[in-house]
């Protein structure tokens, strides 16, 4: 069968036909002999006269000198020709039920199941048969575009993914900005107009600054398809100016009183990297140790091995085992997390633009408890790294 499966739908048909022709002509064989052998049989039992050899027992009918009681011979003559009949008609009938049973109904029938799932949008199969004529080679074909269709689709489902991703993650990030200018509005409210006026024009610097770093990062966000897309740009930043800046955002955003800034002395050090970037990380650091603190976050700066490294660690109740080993999963919420606002992007993000900028991000719980959290950045032209 094996053999008949390679060829095409004619050659095999046309087998088939051979093998039924032989097993017909065969069976006519026997049945011709065993219908001679029953009539011969009543002839020599019943039948008294003697017939010549040259004489057939209907010649001798004609002469009317046999009994007339002959049905059993004339079932037999006739039978003869009706079962010959009867049995080509079964072998025609029976060659062409296995040869569409065995090259045809398969195949038909795998067809016909890929396209019924195919319609409810159900990819995740495999078009499989062990036929190689014609049909075979068709559901071979279908396959073939079923895993087009399949890839087809999941790359749209992946594009669609990462733009989910990207959009809430610039929902993400806007967060801290924003927080950052209702901080100095407050601060503005708070005095009432009586700040100095130079003051107010600190202020107002100040967030000019804030303005413009999110018209940049909204800029930068609106021209990538991804987060994987995001370019660095570089640019020399002073060590005690970013550290300044770290400063005045966390206090910003977690309080004079719940934030301490520290910073290890590197006179004259310059940073070469994406300011933005690195505040983007920090700003998120700091959110997420406000989020849990339960009186004070504190962070430490520091140049080492071509590296700023910048830790923040919060005294709330620390991460579980199992946010340790999946804090950097896209959306990934704590079991206990309550807050719709959490997306669970915020180390994601971090550890992203990390890299992104040449460094690592590290989790892990401080010894006095609660949260950890160092992010590194290269110091050096992306030449030199």
């Amino acid at each position: 069968m094996d053999k008949v499966k390679k060829d095409g739908i004619k050659g095999s048909f046309l087998k088939y036909l051979f093998v039924c022709f032989v097993v017909c002509v065969i069976g006519n064989w026997l049945i011709y002999g065993v219908f001679d052998y029953l009539q011969k049989w009543y002839v020599s039992r019943y039948i008294v006269l003697p017939i010549p050899d040259f004489f057939s027992l209907d010649d001798i009918r004609l002469w009317e000198s046999i009994p007339d009681d002959m049905w059993l011979y004339d079932v037999l003559r006739y039978g003869r020709y009706i079962t010959v009949s009867l049995w080509s008609i079964f072998c025609i009938w029976f060659t062409v039920k296995k040869f569409y049973a065995a090259e045809v109904k398969k195949p038909i029938d795998t067809l016909m199941a890929a396209s019924d799932r195919i319609l409810h949008d159900d990819l995740d199969f495999e078009i499989c048969t062990e036929c190689k004529n014609e049909i075979g080679r068709l559901c071979v074909s279908f396959e073939n575009m079923r895993k087009n269709l399949y890839a087809s689709n999941y790359e749209l489902w992946k594009s669609l993914e990462e733009r989910k991703r990207l959009n809430s993650a610039f929902s993400h990030d806007l967060r801290t900005p924003i927080t950052v200018l209702k901080g100095y509005t407050e601060l503005v409210k708070k005095f009432d107009g009586r700040i100095s006026p130079e003051k107010q024009a600190d202020i107002l610097s100040k967030m000019s600054i804030q303005v413009e770093r999110l018209e940049h990062y909204t800029e930068k966000m609106s021209s990538v398809h991804k987060l994987e897309d995001i370019i660095p740009e570089e640019e020399a930043v002073a060590y005690e100016e970013l550290c300044g800046s770290f400063d005045e955002v966390g206090k910003l955003v977690c309080g004079d009183e719940f934030f301490s800034m520290s910073a290890k002395e590197a006179s004259g050090a310059v940073i070469c990297n994406d300011r933005e970037l690195i505040m983007q990380v920090f700003e998120n650091m700091v959110s997420n140790a406000e989020r849990y603190r339960k009186s004070v976050v504190k962070c430490i700066a520091e140049i080492e091995d071509d590296s700023l490294r910048v830790t923040v660690t919060d005294d709330g109740n620390g991460f579980s085992e199992e946010a340790l080993r999946k804090a950097w999963q896209p959306f990934y919420r704590d079991e206990n997390e309550n807050e719709a606002e959490h997306f669970g992007l915020g180390l994601y993000i971090c550890r992203l633009l990390c890299r992104k900028c040449g460094g690592e991000l590290y989790i892990s719980n401080a010894e006095n408890g609660g949260g950890k959290v160092t992010a590194e950045f290269s110091v050096k032209k992306s030449e030199s790294r």
